[in-house]
């Protein structure tokens, strides 16, 4: 059979004719198992299955036996250089993988898992099977299922618990309703501005005032929050990722609540309008509170808050928000 076929390729030659004949004499009268082969036999089994071209850099350069032809993996082919073209790669493992099927006993003494051969390229354990080299429906649902086994145990190691996100997140709307307060109390408190003058400051005093820069900055705070929004959506665990940051988020802004409280910096320059309010009642510093949690703080939203200079919101919004899209991977 093998003889007819290699005629039929046109590919026979003197020295793979008495192999092919030597490979066909011990089929019939050699039962060595596969794992007491040594480099002659498998230099036998290659050139019976079309793969002579590879067989010194296999064989004679490698030095490859019986057992460590089962234990060969597609990664050992780049792991060592053997050189292989793709097409002859994906061959020879479709012909280990048959081997191995072959090969139970041997598999066994070695102590070797019948997938040995399903290892990924990178050899890390992706779980990227080889079996879709075959071409039966069989082996393609068994693929199908391996991906999705993967993907259940991957959401089994990373459970999305829900319930850990929403009182992150009540957490983090508490911290802000009280830092929205605290930020009410410094505005009452911030320091006179022909008492206490701005702080001297190299960059400022030297450089212009730029009236748009503040508005520009939390625009692009709000334009980092829609691409975080938008990362989250298509996360597969968006929950995890919303959970740290309304953590880490909320634990920022209560030690910022602390600094503000404990102390009030000057007013940082003349062109800024800050003085401190008088509010009629409890009723009223509540309702203004409530007005800087609504609008978030910022400028553009209406907000005019003084006496927090002391631990930038701004800077804590913009730091957070361009370290959780730098550092998400989806």
């Amino acid at each position: 059979m093998r003889i007819c076929k290699v005629l039929q390729q046109g590919r026979l030659s003197v020295h793979k004719f008495l192999f092919l004949l030597l490979d066909i004499f011990d089929d019939a009268m050699n039962t060595t198992p596969v794992d007491q082969w040594d480099t002659k036999d498998v230099e036998k089994w290659l050139i019976a299955n079309y793969f002579d071209p590879h067989v010194s850099q296999i064989c004679d350069v490698n030095g490859c036996d019986g057992p460590s032809l089962l234990m060969l993996t597609e990664a050992d082919f780049h792991l060592y250089n053997l050189g292989l073209p793709i097409g002859d790669a994906k061959r020879l493992i479709i012909a280990l993988r048959k081997l191995q099927l072959s090969s139970v006993d041997s598999m066994k003494r070695l102590g070797l898992p019948l997938h040995v051969g399903e290892n990924s390229l990178s050899g890390q354990g992706c779980q990227r099977s080889h079996r879709y080299a075959s071409i039966s429906e069989s082996d393609v649902g068994d693929s199908l299922t391996s991906s999705v086994e993967l993907i259940a145990e991957t959401t089994k190691r990373f459970p999305p618990e829900i319930w850990k996100t929403v009182i992150s997140a009540v957490y983090m709307n508490t911290v802000l309703l009280v830092t929205s307060c605290v930020m009410v109390i410094v505005h009452d408190r911030v320091p006179d501005v022909e008492k206490y003058p701005p702080l001297p400051d190299i960059f400022l005093d030297n450089f212009p005032t730029i009236p748009w820069a503040f508005t520009l900055c939390e625009l692009i705070a709000v334009g980092l929050m829609l691409i975080l929004i938008a990362i989250l959506f298509i996360h597969k665990h968006r929950f995890i990722v919303m959970r740290r940051l309304f953590s880490i988020g909320g634990t920022v802004f209560l030690l910022r609540c602390i600094s503000m409280l404990i102390t009030s910096l000057s007013v940082p320059g003349v062109h800024l309008q800050c003085a401190p309010k008088t509010h009629a009642n409890l009723a009223a510093e509540i309702k203004e509170a409530v007005q800087i949690y609504l609008g978030m703080g910022m400028a553009i939203q209406g907000v005019r808050c003084c006496g927090d200079y002391m631990f930038s919101g701004h800077t804590c919004v913009l730091t957070l928000l361009n370290f959780f899209i730098t550092e998400c991977r989806c």
